[in-house]
């Protein structure tokens, strides 16, 4: 299993769609207004928070499916592949119902939408709802296929949601005009489809010969997975959950300035990911020592590359948005640039311990530390944003950032890589 070409085809399942972005995103904001792109950025939002309830399982059966060809225990592969990916309709089609409930408030009271968007929002929201299914099952998907090495595969469903993602609200807009249920529409159909091109790309480990299903096939993936579900509930809040708590205090109109810079920062962490999520399943049948040995040189190539990136970008940051958008909106988040930059090299640090702490089995650390940092970020973050607005939205982002790194990093070395 190479590193390299897995992390070669992970960074191009994250990419390309950041070049759809770059070039669709100021035609779409320009068509919406600031209002309704704030809208369409919290749709987003929500399609990937959602996500979460695949209850961990999609991070579970890459664990649980390396681990199994490792020892060459092949006739478990099949009930474990279709018990993960049961788990993940069942928890998506509790997670379609809780956004469907949660709409109404979301949109009427929390967001601060304004009255002539209202109708409009919630009837985007609803359509995004039947989304939440698609998106955890591919989430399994996605696993399995990492699981069994198969990263082009794995990456190709990623590509494409990805330039979805960012092309499709633009041909809604250019066929329907302004209209966010449509473009929630056009997003929830292309994850549909790629939730069942996913699972014919499984057809051969589906069909297979093996054991029958039973709760033993099940049980490792739920027990790694509930923890995951703590840790996939509250990560996300800690990285889009900003933007709701800045909509509701500065007003969906101001949100484009502080989330296109995270968003466009946030894109760097593909390679950190990249580079992390190739190594999960070597690490997880390696010994202490080549654990040790990886650690040390992940942590170094990672904080070295992600210091050069950020520091790259932090000094393009006011020319390139002058050029993309407006000097304009340049002026206004170039603090907000400038601040998150320090907080995406923390994070891209962070996936190394976290990523080591999973492969050791050991998911229960990290859900535990995102619960205590939860806490804390909430209290940073209300304080900071009432007294420094959208900068201190992004100062406390940064703290949340450097809490998790120093957590992880001391966990790590103290749990997994200490003598055994």
């Amino acid at each position: 299993m190479s590193v390299r070409r897995n992390t070669i085809w992970n960074i191009a399942g994250s990419g390309l769609p950041l070049l759809a972005a770059v070039l669709l995103v100021p035609y779409t904001l320009r068509s919406l207004g600031d209002s309704a792109f704030g809208v369409l950025t919290l749709i987003w939002a929500v399609i990937g928070y959602f996500g979460v309830f695949d209850i961990g399982v999609g991070r579970a059966l890459t664990v649980e499916l390396s681990r199994l060809e490792s020892m060459k225990m092949t006739g478990r592969l099949r009930p474990t592949l279709r018990g993960g990916l049961l788990l993940t309709a069942a928890a998506g089609t509790c997670g379609a119902l809780v956004l469907v409930l949660a709409a109404p408030v979301l949109v009427r009271t929390w967001l601060g939408i304004e009255p002539a968007l209202q109708h409009d929002a919630l009837q985007a929201f609803r359509v995004t709802a039947i989304g939440v299914l698609a998106t955890t099952v591919t989430s399994g998907i996605r696993g399995a296929l990492e699981g069994f090495g198969r990263f082009g595969a794995a990456n190709l469903s990623k590509m494409v949601l990805g330039l979805f993602m960012f092309s499709l609200p633009a041909l809604s807009i250019w066929l329907h005009g302004s209209s966010l249920t449509a473009i929630s529409s056009y997003l929830v159909t292309a994850r549909v489809l790629v939730a069942l091109f996913g699972a014919y790309q499984l057809r051969h480990a589906l069909l297979a010969t093996g054991d029958h299903l039973t709760v033993e096939h099940i049980r490792p993936l739920f027990s790694f997975g509930i923890w995951l579900t703590l840790t996939g509930i509250v990560s996300p809040l800690m990285v889009y959950g900003d933007r709701f708590f800045v909509s509701a205090v500065v007003g969906v109109s101001e949100l484009p300035t502080y989330s296109i810079p995270q968003e466009g920062l946030q894109r760097l962490l593909i390679l950190p990911a990249a580079f992390t999520g190739a190594l999960l399943p070597s690490l997880t049948g390696a010994s202490w020592i080549e654990r040790r040995a990886v650690y040390r040189s992940s942590c170094r190539r990672v904080a070295g590359a992600m210091f050069c990136l950020c520091v790259l970008v932090s000094l393009a940051a006011y020319p390139a948005l002058s050029w993309w958008l407006s000097e304009d909106f340049a002026r206004r988040s170039l603090p907000i640039v400038l601040i998150l930059a320090l907080g995406i090299w923390a994070n891209s640090l962070a996936m190394v311990p976290y990523t080591l702490l999973h492969a050791a089995s050991e998911p229960k650390i990290t859900a535990l530390f995102h619960s205590l940092e939860l806490v804390l970020y909430v209290a940073a973050l209300w304080w900071l944003t009432g007294h420094f607005g959208l900068p201190g939205a992004a100062a406390a982002w940064v703290f949340r950032a450097a809490l998790d790194l120093v957590l992880l990093h001391i966990a790590a070395r103290r749990i997994v890589l200490s003598s055994p």
